[in-house]
């Protein structure tokens, strides 16, 4: 008597597992890429937002909460300005990605009976990449005299 050993897979089982890994990642894809494309958008969102707070640190450096000499309005719209240039020097240390458009803005000094006191002036940095997504940081920075 002879007894047929039964080892190994038949061709209609090999081809039914690969159907149903076939149907799992299809099931499993969507996922993938949905997983992708939200790891690239808060990458960009973190980029920019390191961006923005580079800018705000800078200015806030030129102009300390308790500044050892006078400070103006005009002085901080004039660094803010000089921010968004194009010389390397003015933000070391810092990489601007190709791509982000940076705007920084400063709320009008006061005028009247303000001119000449103390005042907090509203700073506002907008990063803005070519999809048109932005980041907005606002900050208020000090300065001794409007």
């Amino acid at each position: 008597m002879t007894t047929q050993s039964d080892d190994g897979f038949s061709l209609v089982e090999v081809i039914i597992a690969m159907f149903l890994l076939a149907v799992l990642s299809l099931a499993v894809l969507p996922l993938i890429i949905g997983a992708t494309r939200l790891s690239v958008d808060n990458r960009d969102s973190v980029e920019a937002t390191s961006l923005a707070d580079a800018h705000i640190a800078a200015l806030r450096a030129q102009f300390p909460t308790q500044p050892t000499t006078d400070t103006t309005c005009a002085q901080l719209r004039t660094a803010a300005t000089l921010l968004v240039d194009a010389n390397p020097a003015t933000l070391p240390n810092v990489v601007i990605p190709t791509g982000l458009t940076r705007t920084v803005t400063v709320e009008a000094c006061p005028t009247g009976a303000g001119v000449g006191k103390p005042a907090a002036i509203l700073v506002t940095v907008r990063i803005t990449d070519v999809d048109g997504d932005a980041t907005v940081l606002r900050t208020r920075i000090p300065v001794t005299s409007a």
